[in-house]
């Protein structure tokens, strides 16, 4: 099951360093859009956002997630170098801290994931992403993982239905690292007010390694300028072993820094 992932302590430190750059997020002429349409969505919901962030852009997440004795402080580094709607996203987590038995192991995260992300299509309220992925692990598994994301979104309204069809396959397969993984994960957004606050709802499913496994998701999105707070919690593993997630994370689109002066 991917863990989404993210980090409730640095909201005060990077609302502290925003500063007045509206100029970095394009603004949507529909109501149905939030406030920061073009966050990347990588860890909170079950979803990534399908459209990329704005082109010559940077943006951050840092996240704090709790799963059974397990805590982590993911992160995701974003960048959009091009004009065009492209953008690359790294992910690790800065600390992985598990607590299997009496003693617990805290340490930097074992697994690099890789995220390129490129829209192909986009007509009325339906946007098309696509998007190849690749992971490699730094500590007690061997090899990594390549495959691809397909990421269709709608709105109509103030609502936003989201998809991820993602499939990646092994390569130095282990117990640790299945042959072949197929994941698809479904959203649904709706917008409370002008600003962007939306709650959503969502859907996992997995079949992984001859086994296949569902779970659920609710969740609240805060925004800000330039950035927004999630908050989800979500039941894991429901037809196997139900194991409940909260994971809260801040997001900042740091502007156009990349743009030649």
């Amino acid at each position: 099951m991917k863990p989404p992932i993210q980090f409730l302590a640095a909201i005060a430190l990077f609302a502290l360093a925003l500063e007045d750059w509206s100029h970095a997020q394009p603004q949507q002429a529909s109501s149905s859009q939030p406030l920061n349409a073009s966050i990347s969505d990588y860890g909170t919901t079950f979803i990534f956002g399908p459209p990329p962030i704005c082109p010559k852009c940077l943006e951050t997440e840092l996240g704090f997630q709790s799963l059974s004795d397990g805590r982590s402080l993911p992160t995701v580094i974003t960048v959009a170098p091009f004009k065009t709607q492209t953008d690359f996203s790294v992910l690790v987590n800065l600390v992985d801290s598990e607590s299997p038995g009496s003693d617990r192991t805290t340490q930097f995260g074992n697994r690099f994931d890789f995220v390129a992300r490129q829209q192909v299509l986009v007509k009325g309220g339906f946007t098309l992403v696509l998007a190849p992925r690749g992971a490699i692990f730094t500590r007690g598994v061997d090899g990594g993982r390549a495959g691809a994301t397909a990421a269709p979104q709608y709105a109509w309204g103030n609502n936003l239905a989201a998809a991820n069809f993602t499939w990646t396959g092994g390569i130095g397969v282990s117990a640790a690292n299945p042959n072949s993984d197929y994941v698809g994960s479904f959203d649904y957004f709706r917008t409370l007010d002008k600003r962007g606050t939306a709650f959503f709802l969502g859907f996992q499913h997995e079949a992984s390694a001859g086994q296949q496994t569902a779970g659920t998701e609710e969740g609240l999105v805060i925004p800000f300028r330039n950035g927004q707070v999630e908050l989800e919690t979500a039941q894991l593993d429901l037809n196997v072993k139900p194991a409940w997630q909260f994971e809260a994370r801040v997001i900042v689109n740091w502007g156009k820094i990349l743009a030649r002066k």
